[in-house]
């Protein structure tokens, strides 16, 4: 099976507000000096290869129908959810489809401007071809203040016709008055406010009563399409150690 705050404009502007590792696939991971970012510079921290192909993963089936079909998700534009009863996608990656999957490369990176927030001040995640996994808890490591979170997507190589979605993973929950978190089996269109925020320092959350787990939380899609292919990438974000703030983990 496609094992594929925001709620943008509701639920990314809520995530960046609430602006607030291994991976779970980094059983073979492996530590590295420096490595080049997206832009070409080269990121000045911890690089952690990880080598295993991800799991399957899960998709809600409209969302699907839509990336394999050639079109665009129909998300009811920047802010649109979707019913969160509908099914999941049962496409495989050896799934013959009319048109040609290419998975993707991604790599990952986490950055802090002060420490004790995070693990490392500043660690990147390169995943292999589809994507991973990666669980947050072993990445922070304080109780209160922000990181910036930051997508390499060298691998796509027309940045104006990618298409960025989120898939939420979380409950929603109430933090000083504010909801954090989309809920279960919703999606979004992020792609234009994703463009915006990725160009810069990167998507910033805090961590100060979870606020972080609540907002990232699920899977983020990316999608390239090219005639008759499909270029796509995933990365899903959890956290072991807090899953009562999950719909499943």
């Amino acid at each position: 099976m496609i094992s594929l705050k925001f709620i943008l404009v509701l639920s990314l502007a809520l995530c960046f507000r609430a602006m607030a590792s291994d991976s779970a696939t980094s059983s073979h991971a492996e530590d590295k000096g420096h490595a080049k970012t997206e832009h070409g510079a080269e990121f000045d921290g911890m690089i952690v290869d990880v080598r295993d192909t991800p799991d399957d993963f899960k998709l809600p089936g409209k969302l699907w129908d839509s990336l394999v079909s050639g079109g665009g998700a129909d998300a009811g534009g920047q802010g649109g959810g979707h019913d969160k009863k509908e099914e999941h996608g049962t496409a495989g990656k050896e799934e013959k489809n009319d048109i040609l999957i290419v998975w993707l490369p991604v790599e990952v990176s986490f950055s802090a401007k002060q420490s004790g927030i995070l693990a490392h001040d500043s660690v990147q995640y390169n995943l292999p071809r589809g994507g991973g996994t990666i669980d947050v808890s072993k990445i922070t490591a304080g109780d209160k203040g922000t990181f910036y979170l930051k997508f390499n997507l060298n691998e796509f190589s027309n940045p104006s016709a990618l298409k960025v979605y989120f898939v939420s993973n979380a409950k929603k929950r109430r933090v000083d008055g504010e909801i954090f978190g989309a809920g279960c089996n919703v999606y979004f269109d992020i792609t234009k406010a994703f463009h915006k925020i990725n160009s810069g320092e990167g998507m910033k959350f805090n961590i100060t009563d979870n606020r972080h787990i609540s907002a990232m939380s699920g899977h983020f899609i990316f999608v390239q399409m090219e005639k008759d292919k499909v270029y796509l990438s995933q990365v899903e974000f959890n956290d072991s150690k807090n899953r009562d703030y999950l719909c499943k983990i």
